[in-house]
């Protein structure tokens, strides 16, 4: 006979030692041979990038590439067919096998006032005029600006749908980030590395080590200060694996299930052991904080400030910190938190705002190098390869995380389903390429919030529509996020200052 099992169920080990499961058949409410679907719990993600859509001045089909100038169309991110059957352009290539599986939402706008540069035109919802600061509350939050500053006036949409999970798992939210350090030298943060807020100008502080997030979410304790947390790593490579100790548990479990709960339960265990083996490759890294490893070993240590911004001194050290294989195993342990319901609200920021990353070695592995940092790519900081593919490939090397996380969650089986198709996971840039935000004249600027985009995959509740692109005519990006919150679970029509949804987005 199969056994029953309740939702948090749990393999104890010796030593204290448990391994979550993730959901299977057993724990669901059965009607006949097959288990509902609903009974599945919903889960919420904001994947970020740190750059606009467009370049200064070079409109969307604009280029140059090594020196030649060129017009090719297909580099903006906005595919030119609505509806079903869209195509797919150059940041959305990482996604070509799951288009059916998400939804492209564009022509979004941040209302700001084009006669005065006073707060108190702001209009509701709206953008204070200048950029950066000016377009961040109401991107994440949907409440106006009236200064620079880089904050939100109101809570972000993470956070409000980790409220309806309040108590529900061990942690309400897991909010990570993949750039570790602002890589200018006589400047700071000041605010731009923060995309989650409980509230009013109350930001969460994200997680940038991946090896300590792994522990915080599978060990249940991260150390004070460095030298405990640098302990605590040399005590954790000494042990057995985790997974070791609760093997003998996991065998007793196995004879008890069914063939598919069996599966599900045999690949949890290996997508673990890969998880134990890549973090344990990487340097220990203290608390969330950005200094360089004492010993950084082979892989990702942080890099140096840049010297200079643009193509002034990009070079090897400086301002990379192997963002791409944080970034993959960030996402890989919102993949797992989310199997084992450690929490079903999770954000990744895989760059700050206004980014000074270096992307020349990202844009080596991806066959084009550029020479400047994420920043000034749409200012022109390459002087010989610069305008709409200088930027659209380094979209195209954010959306691959996001389109990295979208397939191991799809690739999840749960319920009469997939984990992808119980969730949400909206992926927002931080600009469109409109407007110059400051001038309110000049158009196809990086400073814009005009002509903004959003990805949206998931179903959530079963109310989102997938496979299609949808022309928002000018709505306010919180309207897509309001939709995208809806499907998991949120019963308002507002957030922030901003009410009302994109109904194209509904099924």
């Amino acid at each position: 006979m199969i056994m029953r099992l309740n939702r948090r169920t749990m393999l104890l080990g010796a030593g204290g030692v448990a391994i979550g499961l993730p959901l299977l058949d057993a724990m669901l409410e059965r009607r006949g041979s097959r288990a509902r679907a609903q009974t599945a719990p919903s889960r919420y993600c904001v994947v970020f990038a740190g750059q606009a859509c467009g370049g200064d001045g070079w409109a969307n089909d604009r280029s140059m590439v090594a020196g030649v100038r060129n017009s090719e169309t297909g580099h903006w991110i906005v595919p030119s067919t609505y509806g079903d059957g869209y195509e797919i352009t150059t940041p959305l290539r990482p996604l070509e096998t799951m288009r059916d599986q998400l939804q492209i939402v564009s022509n979004m706008r941040i209302p700001y006032s084009t006669t005065s540069t006073d707060a108190a035109a702001v209009p509701p919802g709206g953008a204070y005029r200048d950029f950066h600061g000016g377009g961040k509350s109401p991107l994440l939050s949907g409440t106006r600006s009236t200064e620079a500053r880089f904050t939100c006036n109101g809570p972000t949409s993470d956070q409000l749908i980790a409220q309806l999970h309040a108590g529900a798992t061990t942690h309400e939210s897991l909010v990570l980030r993949a750039q570790p350090s602002w890589y200018l030298s006589g400047s700071s943060y000041a605010g731009r590395q923060y995309v989650s807020y409980r509230g009013m100008r109350d930001p969460i502080e994200a997680q940038t080590s991946p090896q300590i997030a792994f522990d915080s979410l599978f060990r249940g304790f991260v150390p004070d200060d460095d030298a405990a947390a640098a302990r605590q790593d040399f005590e954790r490579r000494a042990r057995r694996s985790v997974l070791d100790v609760v093997l003998g548990k996991r065998d007793q479990l196995l004879a008890r299930l069914g063939r598919a709960d069996r599966e599900r339960i045999e690949r949890h265990f290996d997508e673990l052991r890969d998880l134990e083996t890549r973090i344990a490759a990487l340097p220990p890294v203290a608390g969330g904080g950005c200094e360089v490893p004492t010993d950084p070993g082979p892989d990702s240590p942080i890099g140096g400030d840049n010297t200079g911004s643009g193509s002034d001194d990009i070079r090897p050290g400086a301002g990379y910190s192997n963002e791409h294989e944080r970034a993959r195993i960030m996402a890989d342990l919102i993949h797992m938190a989310f199997v084992c319901d450690l929490t079903r609200v999770a954000t990744l920021q895989i760059t700050t705002f206004q980014s000074h990353m270096s992307v020349l070695p990202v844009s080596e592995m991806l066959g084009t190098p550029i020479y400047a940092d994420l920043h000034e790519v749409g200012h022109n900081g390459d002087a010989n390869t610069r305008g709409q593919f200088a930027v659209s490939l380094m979209m195209q090397w954010h959306v691959s995380h996001y389109a990295y996380l979208i397939d191991k969650m799809r690739g999840t089986s749960e319920g009469d389903g997939s984990l992808l198709d119980h969730s949400v996971v909206v992926f927002t840039p931080e600009a469109g390429h409109g407007r110059q935000l400051n001038d309110a004249t000049t158009d196809f600027q990086t400073h814009s919030v005009e002509r903004m985009v959003m990805l949206v995959a998931g179903r959530g509740d079963g109310s989102l529509r997938t496979g299609q692109h949808v022309d928002a005519a000018g709505a306010h990006p919180a309207h897509c996020l309001v939709t995208a919150m809806q499907a998991a679970g949120y019963e308002s029509d507002t957030l922030g200052e901003v009410s009302g949804t994109i109904s194209a987005m509904t099924s």
